[in-house]
Formats: C-alpha cells, sequence, structure tokens
C-alpha cells in the first residue's frame, strides 16, 4: 500500500510539473495588466509603458498599464496582492514597497502576499528646485529650513517613497524640521514643484530634463560620486553633507504564480531592457540597470529592508504611522 501511494504521489507531483510547465509555454494566452501604483506621469509610469508596449509585440496580447495611485502605493499593491496567481497580473513599484512595512502601522496588504521577478534598476535622489525659486545653492535651501521649523515645504510621490525617505533623511543630517507634502505620484507633486506650491522634491536623474530645459534647479544629488546622468550637479558630500541614497525599481507577482511563469517573465522582461527603443526611454530617466534573476531581486529586497530596518530603529522621524 505504502509503494502504491508513494506511486501514485509521484504520478501527481510529475503531471503537476508537467501541467505548469505546459501552462508556461502558453503565457500568456489572455491580456496581461502591469499595475503602476503611482499616478500617470511619473518615472515609474514611463518604464510600464514602454515595457508594456515590447512585451504586448512579443507575446501578441494586449499589455495594459494600470495605474493605481493613493495610500503611499498601497491602493496599487493591495490590488496586485490580491490578484490571481497566473501571471495576468504584474506590480511595478519602487521603494515604498521596501519602507511601507516598515515604517507604517495601517499597510493594507500582507508583505509576503507577492513574490519578486526583476529588479529593473536603481536611482539616486536629487534634490531640485523650481527655475523660478530664489533658492540657488544648498545653503540658501538650508537657511529657509533653519528660518523657523516647517518653513521648508519638500514633495514627495507618497509617504514612505524615496523622496520621502531622503527628506527626512536629509532634514536629521542638517538638523532642520521640514514640512512634507505628499502626492499620489510624481508627476502631480512635480507639476507643484513647478508652479512653486512647494519648494523642492528629491527626485531622480529623470527630473535633468526640466534642468537642461530651464523649468528646475538641481540642488545637489545624493550619490557616492558624481552621477553620470546628472553632469555638473555636485554630490550632498561635496557639499559637507553625509548623504547617499535611492530609490529601486522592479516587477513582482503574486506568491503563488509558479516557477516556470515567474521564470519565462524574467526572461521577456530581461530582453525587453535590452531593446534599443525600452533601453533609449530609461536611459534617459538616469535608470541603472540591473535585469537580474528572481532571486537576486529577492536579495536585494531582503538587503533594503535589514537596512533600512537599522536606520528606523535609530530615528524616531522615520516612523510614518
Amino acid at each position: 500500500m505504502k509503494k502504491l501511494l508513494h506511486l501514485c504521489a509521484a504520478i501527481f507531483s510529475a503531471s503537476a510539473i508537467t501541467a505548469t510547465a505546459a501552462a508556461a509555454q502558453d503565457y500568456p494566452d489572455q491580456p496581461v495588466t502591469i499595475i503602476v501604483p503611482y499616478a500617470p506621469g511619473g518615472v515609474t509610469d514611463v518604464y510600464g509603458r514602454v515595457i508594456a508596449d515590447y512585451l504586448g509585440r512579443q507575446w501578441k496580447v494586449p499589455v495594459i498599464v494600470k495605474n493605481e495611485a493613493g495610500g503611499g502605493t498601497m491602493i496599487g499593491t493591495s490590488a496586485a496582492a490580491r490578484a490571481a496567481p497566473d501571471g495576468n497580473t504584474i506590480l511595478l513599484t519602487s521603494y515604498a514597497y521596501t519602507s511601507n512595512p516598515i515604517l507604517r502601522t495601517d499597510l493594507s496588504y500582507d508583505q509576503n502576499a507577492l513574490r519578486p521577478v526583476m529588479l529593473l534598476g536603481n536611482s539616486r535622489n536629487m534634490l531640485v528646485v523650481s527655475a523660478r525659486s530664489d533658492l540657488h545653492t544648498l545653503a540658501d535651501v538650508v537657511a529657509k529650513a533653519k528660518k523657523s521649523p516647517g518653513n521648508l515645504r519638500l514633495a514627495s510621490s507618497g509617504i514612505a517613497s524615496s523622496p520621502h525617505i531622503a527628506a527626512e533623511l536629509w532634514a536629521r543630517e542638517v538638523g532642520v524640521q521640514i514640512t512634507h507634502v505628499p502626492y499620489r505620484g510624481t508627476s502631480p507633486a512635480m507639476n507643484d514643484v513647478f508652479a512653486g506650491e512647494v519648494d523642492g522634491i528629491f527626485d531622480g536623474p529623470s527630473a535633468m530634463p526640466n534642468v537642461k530645459a530651464g523649468k528646475l534647479r538641481a540642488i545637489a544629488i545624493a550619490s557616492e560620486n558624481p552621477h553620470p546622468f546628472a553632469p555638473g550637479v555636485p554630490t550632498f558630500r561635496e557639499l559637507g553633507i553625509d548623504l547617499v541614497f535611492g530609490s529601486w525599481f522592479g516587477f513582482l507577482v503574486p506568491k503563488d504564480t509558479p516557477d516556470a511563469i515567474v521564470d519565462k517573465i524574467n526572461a521577456d522582461l530581461r530582453r525587453a531592457v535590452e531593446d534599443p527603443t525600452v533601453k533609449a526611454a530609461i536611459d534617459k530617466t538616469g535608470l541603472l540597470l540591473s535585469a537580474g534573476s528572481p532571486q537576486q531581486f529577492s536579495d536585494f529586497l531582503n538587503y533594503e529592508s535589514e537596512r533600512l530596518q537599522k536606520l528606523a530603529k535609530t530615528s524616531a522621524d522615520l516612523r510614518l504611522q
């Protein structure tokens, strides 16, 4: 009887593996949705749309970008976490996925509900202000912040986003209190920076086209060394402030998505970023491409989480809710 049970189990296991492999070969056989948990127009949205266009042509099914902004990315992330684990819903997110489980007490999804597929790349945060602003140097920004607590208003793409964390870390290094103004994505936040409704934002090198166009003024970048995509912009370290910080961008799917489908998505995403049109669009944002394996992305997320946990333990200012 035991031998029969073992035989049945082996047959069932082999059948399941065969079925999963077959499903991966057929994948995708229906429209795929890439959820971007930010408003349209931001850099994450740019990555999603150019990659969705490539995947749609390769997969020969519609690949739709769905913007589900709000809640510091929790609305879109929750939607992805609830989706069927069939590869037909993919989340493209960024730093808030690392910070929300650590810094918030109102998390609306299980932090283990998603599994990593591919790290798209890394960026560095750069402080920019409106070109019409009377803030021309870092000394000007510091002076405005020190004039009175909360006098300096810095925008972000949402609570726990990398622009938010960068602003809080900068404020701690300088010894000032800022007013944080969260938005539902980078695009609406940047519109208010342009208009002077807020003083600035810690965006990435993706802001350089607006700097070159005369809409923004770059104050400094939180990079270890001069950034190749932000020529002429001083680092905070060069200006006497020890601040090195940036965001990441990556793809995840519901945790029970079969390995074979995850591997296929990963392989096709890696091919996508090698496409000249996709690569050119990404290069314009100043993102340093990574495009590794699911395991490499998992290891990266663990590293980032451990680093932020250590930081949060030493700074009450980082506890958001």
